[in-house]
């Protein structure tokens, strides 16, 4: 469960939902919507993750938490002998905290994403 779409995608398999049945949780009419997140083709804002969340009974923390998580783990930057500084790690909680508190907005997980796409770039 690497990406925000397959975490999107595993919990809703676990409530038994099919894409068209989350959609209507949601309050959408088409369940392309759902399909494109899970594909990880289209982003969600801040807002479509706060319904897909309720609809689910799970947390946004639940479903941003492990992006924060690859970082350490062995498909991310650091292998497990190289984990992150307790610093970077406080960063880290605070911004889950915020998240699963939906003290986040849109342009606060534009920054972030951005932040993480300089990341992921191999050092020079």
């Amino acid at each position: 469960m690497n990406t925000l779409g397959s975490r999107i995608a595993h919990y809703r398999k676990l409530k038994g939902l099919s894409q068209q049945a989350l959609a209507n949780e949601c309050g959408w009419e088409s369940q392309s919507r759902i399909g494109n997140y899970e594909r990880d083709t289209r982003e969600p804002s801040f807002e479509d993750l706060k319904r897909i969340a309720k609809a689910l009974e799970v947390t946004l923390n639940d479903l941003l938490n492990p992006v924060m998580q690859i970082a350490e783990s062995k498909e991310g930057r650091y292998g497990p002998e190289q984990t992150l500084s307790p610093r970077s790690r406080q960063v880290l909680d605070r911004l889950s905290r915020a998240a699963s508190e939906g003290r986040l907005v849109e342009q606060d997980l534009v920054l972030l994403e951005q932040i993480a796409r300089r990341l992921e770039k191999p050092a020079d």
